[in-house]
Order: structure tokens, then C-alpha cells, then sequence
């Protein structure tokens, strides 16, 4: 039998270290390393290959390093000192132009600095629980009427015990609730807070802290709960230490609990997020429909320490469904399959079953914005360094002629890149500690820069480093080249053509990256703008959704009275949730004609006699419900439903579902109760019991500030004891896109920044060009050219390198937009005039950049510039 073949760690980090490893420490250190990857490859190899690259670029550090010995037989001091004085010299010398400098590296640095601590806040969403990468989420996969796959979370109940007792490669089982809001009161003390049902086991499978109380019997008990720290100080005062543990509190005014714990308040880095915990056993209890292996209840994780077991569970779990509904003519079509938690934040969009992206698109769309903001900053320097060579070639040829080799000139330059990173870094950091509470609002977080992490200085280092070589590398390369006769004489050296056509390409990719961010820009504010102003099959405006609170569902038809006194207010009804942001669904309908094998998720919506007029949709079939009429057992269905039952015409059609028996009444057009990212889902509208109702829906006049005031004075008046908890439907799903404003925002601010900085580098280059060709411009003003005629010689080379760069990010441009846009199921169109504008305006800035410098050489003296020839 072959053995298998060892994994081997990645090899460019391993001949990294061994460059810069001293050599008396080479052999310990890559072995220590070289095990370290052998234990962690064992569990995961990809894991392994990451963290192998971040050790070793821990390791370079004092006391590793091998001795570089650049200034073989020199003193290090006076060299380095030497190099400073040189460095200081030119740069108080040449103000101007190290203000100029500075100003790109500095706007560069700050720009990649705050979308680098966003980047790395998303990345760490959830990471801090310490057994995190051996959670695993089940998910469950529900086959829907167009053939794709619904992936949710909604677990049936049976499922965890199942897995408890027979799953020997899971050491821990939890459930969870999804978040519930319910009224809190201790004595004169009532709010309202958002909390979840948990079983006992999740206080030890996640790293919630706990500051009081016991985590190993805090969820025992059904009448036990655990509230946040923030919940205890409104409940207790600041003495809650004291006080809280073993108290009985009234939860939803019909449960007394008890406090067994206190838990640090959830923070934005996680994202399960709740104020109380109560055991889940009670809520189990006190809801039987749970057992059903059909219905999905709450949240399911699993602990599985060892990695190598997680595809066996993950094969074993996928049918237990299926196996545990065989023969029930409602079961569905469903499969489960596990997620690992800590990927869950990122990974969070799921197509046929299967990860398709989610927030990490985003993140890496961000990453790469911050990887091209440094790299312009970093042309721009290289531009303008080689803009001002001229003033820098008798200095390179005396220290030739002293003997100087290429090599030291080159550490000259390099050390002087550096030297202007670090003060540009100093400046950034300052510049970022006072904007971030604006990025914070901006971005919805709490970003900052903690100086008592060493990871805060080697980011900052090593942002640093990266900064200073790519700005230096090409004036170090390029520089040292002069030759000696030209640099004494004080001449600008004639470049090849590599070195001409290398400059013009970096002008080209500056000014190309400006173009994409504009064009991105533009696609994602067209996009967000038809996402917000899309008919969606109902009226959103000037609907309001207030929760119904307390003993306010029994008097329903008292409050929907009263409400329709006001005079602001046109239409009310009753519903079990906002129509835009719903989730409820059941597999078990049944009409006719339907194949036994054939399971479907629909969604379910329950409402009253009045919704279709107060939401504003429309009847295409039959009728709308009727208070006269018995319509307990009849319901409305969308088109998308009456086209998966297959009817003509569905009208008197029955239909069955959760138990209830009854016929199809009528038909109401499409709308979304989803975002545009997913298609529209069949749905089932019936009427339903008053007291079964969780929100109301308000349709009110163009008032809104004096309508809001009135709906809340009728519900304090009938309901005192309650707060008055309401949205605007309009506003709510407007939030529901925050990530893509925010991406639209920052998109715009850094399509300015890097039309700026490339303003820049092109003003860098135009000062070489005038340089160059100061002779030629006062021959040509001698023999009578005009001013307008220089500036049309000096202005057409950088015209077609900025249209290049326009011909380079169309095609990008558009392959990436289209694919943006693709992941809506509803989305505008790419107009070509997006692409007309981006060209514009980046030509229009880069020409008007170009002239104002031309102008400056073009009004020159024509005398000044030919004296010294």
C-alpha cells in the first residue's frame, strides 16, 4: 500500500524565511514552524497555508534577522546620518514639492487605512468565541415552486435530541430562538427587550461572558432567565450586583422568572445578538407544534472538535428530514446541511443550496479599493519623484565620481521613500483618530485603533514599510542610471523607451482605477434607485406598522375603530408581520391536482378583511375578502402560486394547509415580501382570528408627523402600560439595503480621492514633460508659437493616455457591474451614458490638471529657458 504523500507548508514563505532567518538560527526556527503547520494541516490545510504565511512574518523581527551588511566596511551611523541630512535638506529645500508629496501619501495611507480597519472589523464578526471553528450551524434546504432551493435556518425541534443521542462526533447540541421582543418589569421598571430562548448547553458552546451567576445551571430550569448587564442596571441601578442574582421579575406580564445570571452586553462583533435568555424547555412547552419533525422551530448548532468527522456528520444529517417525514402526504422537499459559524456573517447568501457569497463580497470589493488606493498614493510619489530628477542629477553624479556604487545610491532613495512614509504615516494615524467618529457614522460600527494591540503596530508598520518601498522602488531603480557626464552638467538623462512607457502606464492605471470607481459608483447609485423607487406590488407609502402590545390583539376591532376616527388616518388592518419582511411559511399545503411527491414551501401571510385596500395591492382574479361573507376558510393566493398549482383559473379552487380546509377566492398581483435579491415567492393570504394579529398597518394622509402623533395618542390611550412601538414599511425596507448605500457612499468618496491623488501624479508627470522640453518650448515661442499652440503640444500625450485608460476600464468596468448586478433578481440596466459620464469627467479633470501646469511652463520666458545652452 502507498503511503500518503507529506503536506508540505507553502514554499515562497519558507524561502522568505530562510533569506532574512540568521543562519546559527535557521535550523530550530524553520523546524519549530515546519511542525506547527504539520499539527495544524491535520485538521485543515488551507487554514494551515494561511497561518503559516502570518508566522513568518511574525518572525521577522530584532533579534531573527540576519545581519544585512548593506555598507560592508562603513560605519552604519554616519551613513545613515548622512542619509538623513541629505533627506531633510531636499525636503526643506523643495517645500513645495514635499508638501505635494506628502499630501498623495497622506491621503493615500488614510484612505486604505480606514477601509483596512473596516475590512478587518467584518472579518472578525464572530471570531472571539473560542471553540468558533468547531460550531457548525444546521441549515435546512427547502426545494420552492420555480425549482430553485430556500436555504434558512429554522430547524425542526426533534432534530437536536436526535443528534444528542446518536451522533457520538457531536459533544454539545444547542437551540436557540430567533430574537423576540418582550416586556421586562420589576416594580415601577417596564421596558421592552429583544431576547431569545436557549438551551442550557449555549452558555458553555459560546463565549458570551458571564459576570454573574453560574453558566453550568442558569438555563436548567423553565422559569430561570439571564438578562445583560445593560438590562440589569435599568432594572437594579448600579447596585445590580448586589441585588439582581435570585430575583423575580414579570416577563410579557404573564411569566415570573428568575434572574440565575447577568452577561456582559453583546457587542457589534457578534452576530447573535440579545438582551435575556430564557431556557428553551419553556418555550417548547407551552408550544407542542415544535415536536412536528415537519415545522422548523429554532436555530441548531453543533459542537464537533474533530475536524476530520465534520463531512460525516454533514452526510448523515442531510436526510433526516426526509427520513423522519416519509409518508406524510404535507412533508416537503428538504434536506439539512451544516455551516461553519464563524463563516456564517460573511458566507450569508446561499443559491440552490449552496454558499454563493453574501458580505465577503463586499469585503473583498473594499479590500481591493484599499489596495488601490495605496498603489496610486505610491505612483503618484513615484511621478512626482522622477518629475524633479533634474534637480537631483549633480548630486547622483558627484557621488559616482566619488565612488559611490549604484547600490548605495539606490539605499539613498529608498531610505528617503521611507523616511516620507513614516511622517506621512504619523500624520495619517492622526488624521484617522479624528475622522473616525465620521467613518463610524457613516459605516453604522465602532471602529478603532487600539495602540495596546501589537497587531496596531505592525499593521502600522508594515503599512509603512509597504508605502515607502513601492513609492521608492521605481526612483531607486531609475535614478542611479543617469550617467555621469549628463548628472555633473545638470541635464535630465534621456530615458529608454521601457522607462517612458513604464512612467506613461502608471499615469494610465492611475486614471484607469479613477474611471472604474466612478463607473461603480454610478452603477450601484442606479441600482440602489431603482431597488427603492420599484413598484413592489404594494403602496409603501404612508403605511405604518405598529406592534400590537399586550392585551391589544383582544381589542382589535376597538383599536382599528378608534383609529379610523382620525382624520389623518384612510385604511387600517390587522396582520401577523410586516408584508415586505416576512418569513412565515409551511410545506404542507395541498390543493387540487397536487402529486403527492411534490413539496413545496409557501409563504403564509394572515391578515383581515381590510389588508388588500390598506396595503394598497391589487386583485388581477376573483375577489378581495369580504366581511359579510364567511372567509375564515377562504384565501387570496398570488400570481406565482396560482402558476405553480397550475389553474387556469383558481377561482373556487380548494386548497388546503395547516389543518384548515377551504377554496380559492381570489388572485392578487405579484409583490415582493423579500429583498430584489431573490425572486418572488408563491404566497397564501387568509383571514384570521383578531387576537392572532402582531402588527397593524396604518395607511395615513401625506401629514405624517401629525398623523404619527395621532395613532400614537389612540394607542396609549387604549393600551397606557405599553410602549408605543411602530415603523415606517417605506423606512424599513429602505434599511434593509444599508450595506448597499454604505458600499454607494464610500464608493463615491473614494472615486473622489483617487481622481485627486492621480490629479497628482499627472501634475507630477506634466512637470517632468515641461522639464524636458523647456528648450523645445522656447524654440518653438521664439519661432512665434502661441501660448495655446504649447499647450496643445504639451496637453496631446496625456490626452490619449487618459483615454487609454478609459478604453482599459470600460470592459472591466462592465464585466464587474454586470456581475454586481447580477446577484438581483430585479435590477436597472447598464446604460451606456454611465461610461460617457466616467470618461468625462476623469478627462476633464486630468486635462484641466495638465493645462494649468502647461500654462506655467508655456508663459516662460523663452530667454530664461535658452540662456544656458
Amino acid at each position: 500500500m502507498s503511503q500518503q504523500a507529506p503536506i508540505l507548508p507553502p514554499k515562497l514563505p519558507l524561502r522568505f524565511l530562510r533569506w532574512f532567518c540568521s543562519p546559527e538560527l535557521l535550523e530550530d526556527v524553520e523546524g519549530d514552524i515546519n511542525e506547527l503547520f504539520g499539527q495544524r494541516a491535520q485538521e485543515n490545510q488551507n487554514k494551515a497555508k494561511r497561518l503559516f504565511y502570518w508566522d513568518v512574518l511574525l518572525l521577522f523581527r530584532p533579534g531573527i534577522v540576519r545581519s544585512l551588511n548593506i555598507f560592508k566596511g562603513q560605519n552604519y551611523n554616519v551613513m545613515f546620518k548622512n542619509y538623513f541630512k541629505i533627506a531633510m535638506r531636499n525636503a526643506l529645500r523643495y517645500k513645495g514639492y514635499t508638501a505635494l508629496n506628502l499630501l498623495g501619501l497622506i491621503v493615500g495611507i488614510v484612505s486604505s487605512m480606514l477601509v483596512l480597519l473596516w475590512v478587518s472589523d467584518e472579518q472578525n464578526v464572530d471570531k472571539f468565541h473560542a471553540q468558533g471553528d468547531a460550531i457548525y450551524q444546521v441549515l435546512r434546504n427547502m426545494k420552492q415552486s420555480n425549482g430553485q432551493v430556500s436555504t434558512g435556518t429554522s430547524i425542526p425541534k426533534p432534530l437536536g435530541g436526535l443528534v444528542a443521542a446518536e451522533y457520538s462526533e457531536v459533544t454539545e447540541v444547542t437551540q436557540l430562538s430567533w430574537l423576540m421582543n418582550m416586556r421586562l418589569e420589576r416594580a415601577n421598571e417596564t421596558m421592552e427587550e429583544g431576547g431569545r430562548f436557549a438551551s442550557p448547553s449555549f452558555l458553555s458552546m459560546f463565549s458570551f461572558k458571564l459576570l454573574d451567576g453560574n453558566k453550568q445551571t442558569a438555563l436548567n430550569e423553565p422559569n430561570n432567565i439571564l438578562i445583560s448587564r445593560a438590562v440589569a442596571e435599568k432594572l437594579f441601578g448600579s447596585n445590580w450586583q448586589s441585588e439582581a442574582l435570585g430575583e423575580v421579575i414579570k416577563v410579557d406580564g404573564q411569566f415570573e422568572q428568575q434572574i440565575t445570571g447577568v452577561f456582559e452586553d453583546v457587542g457589534n462583533d457578534s452576530t447573535i445578538d440579545f438582551d435575556w435568555l430564557i431556557p428553551a424547555q419553556a418555550y417548547f412547552t407551552a408550544n407542542k407544534w415544535v415536536e412536528d419533525w415537519g415545522n422548523g422551530a429554532f436555530e441548531t448548532y453543533l459542537l464537533i472538535p474533530d475536524q476530520t468527522k465534520v463531512q460525516a456528520v454533514s452526510d448523515r444529517i442531510l436526510m433526516e428530514i426526509k427520513d423522519h417525514t416519509k409518508g406524510n402526504p404535507n412533508a416537503g422537499d428538504e434536506e439539512l446541511m451544516l455551516q461553519q459559524f464563524t463563516n456564517r456573517y460573511l458566507y450569508s447568501k446561499f443559491e440552490n443550496g449552496a454558499v454563493a457569497g453574501g458580505r465577503i463580497d463586499y469585503v473583498r470589493i473594499m479590500g481591493v479599493v484599499a489596495v488601490f488606493m495605496l498603489l496610486v498614493a505610491c505612483i503618484n510619489f513615484m511621478n512626482l519623484t522622477t518629475a524633479r530628477s533634474s534637480r537631483r542629477s549633480k548630486e547622483i553624479g558627484l557621488r559616482k565620481v566619488m565612488g559611490a556604487p549604484k547600490k548605495s545610491i539606490r539605499i539613498q532613495f529608498f531610505f528617503e521613500a521611507m523616511m516620507l512614509s513614516a511622517v506621512a504615516m504619523v500624520f495619517s494615524v492622526a488624521i484617522v483618530m479624528l475622522i473616525l467618529p465620521l467613518f463610524n457614522v457613516l459605516v453604522d460600527k465602532s471602529l478603532t485603533l487600539d495602540f495596546s494591540s501589537i497587531n496596531t503596530w505592525y499593521f502600522m508598520l508594515g503599512l509603512t514599510f509597504v508605502v515607502g518601498f513601492l513609492s521608492g522602488s521605481y526612483p531607486a531603480i531609475l535614478l542611479p542610471t543617469f550617467s555621469v557626464v549628463q548628472s555633473i552638467k545638470g541635464g535630465v538623462m534621456k530615458q529608454s523607451s521601457f522607462a517612458v512607457y513604464f512612467r506613461k502606464g502608471l499615469v494610465v492605471f492611475q486614471f484607469a482605477i479613477s474611471t472604474l470607481l466612478i463607473i461603480g459608483t454610478a452603477v450601484v447609485y442606479k441600482q440602489i434607485d431603482y431597488v427603492l423607487n420599484k413598484d413592489l406590488g404594494m403602496n409603501k407609502d404612508n403605511l405604518l406598522a405598529v406592534s400590537i402590545e399586550g392585551d391589544l390583539a383582544g381589542r382589535l376591532d376597538t383599536y382599528k375603530s378608534e383609529l379610523l376616527r382620525l382624520p389623518q388616518v384612510t385604511a387600517v388592518s390587522g396582520a401577523s408581520g410586516n408584508p415586505l419582511n416576512y418569513g412565515r411559511s409551511t410545506s404542507s399545503a395541498n390543493w387540487e391536482g397536487k402529486s403527492p411527491a411534490d413539496g413545496y414551501e409557501i409563504n403564509i401571510l394572515l391578515t383581515d378583511e381590510d389588508f388588500i385596500e390598506t396595503s394598497g395591492m391589487q386583485i388581477v382574479q376573483g375577489r378581495d375578502f369580504d366581511s359579510q361573507l364567511q372567509d375564515s376558510t377562504n384565501f387570496l393566493i398570488n400570481e406565482v402560486a396560482a402558476e405553480l398549482m397550475g389553474f387556469d383559473d383558481p377561482i373556487g379552487k380548494k386548497l388546503s394547509f395547516w389543518g384548515i380546509d377551504g377554496q380559492i377566492a381570489g388572485v392578487v398581483k405579484n409583490f415582493h415580501m423579500r429583498d430584489l435579491y431573490q425572486p418572488i415567492a408563491p404566497l397564501i393570504i387568509t383571514c384570521i382570528d383578531p387576537s392572532m394579529s402582531s402588527v397593524v398597518l396604518v395607511r395615513t394622509d401625506e401629514n405624517a408627523t401629525d398623523a404619527l402623533a395621532a395613532v400614537q395618542g389612540v394607542t396609549k390611550e387604549l393600551n397606557p402600560a405599553e410602549d408605543f412601538e411602530y415603523v415606517y414599511i417605506d423606512q424599513e425596507y429602505a434599511e434593509s439595503y444599508s450595506n448597499e448605500r454604505t458600499m454607494r457612499t464610500l464608493a463615491n468618496i473614494f472615486a473622489l480621492v483617487s481622481i485627486f491623488i492621480s490629479s497628482l501624479g499627472l501634475l507630477g508627470l506634466a512637470s517632468y514633460s515641461a522639464e524636458q522640453r523647456s528648450k523645445e518650448i522656447g524654440v518653438r515661442k521664439v519661432h512665434g508659437a502661441s501660448i495655446g499652440q504649447v499647450l496643445v503640444l504639451l496637453s496631446k500625450d496625456y490626452s490619449k493616455l487618459i483615454l487609454m485608460a478609459f478604453i482599459l476600464a470600460v470592459p472591466i468596468g462592465y464585466y464587474f457591474t454586470s456581475d454586481w448586478l447580477a446577484k438581483f433578481e430585479f435590477r436597472t440596466h447598464l446604460d451606456p451614458l454611465v461610461f460617457i459620464i466616467a470618461c468625462g469627467i476623469v478627462f476633464g479633470v486630468g486635462i484641466l490638471t495638465v493645462v494649468s501646469k502647461s500654462y506655467q511652463a508655456a508663459s516662460i520666458n523663452p530667454v530664461k529657458s535658452l540662456k544656458e545652452e
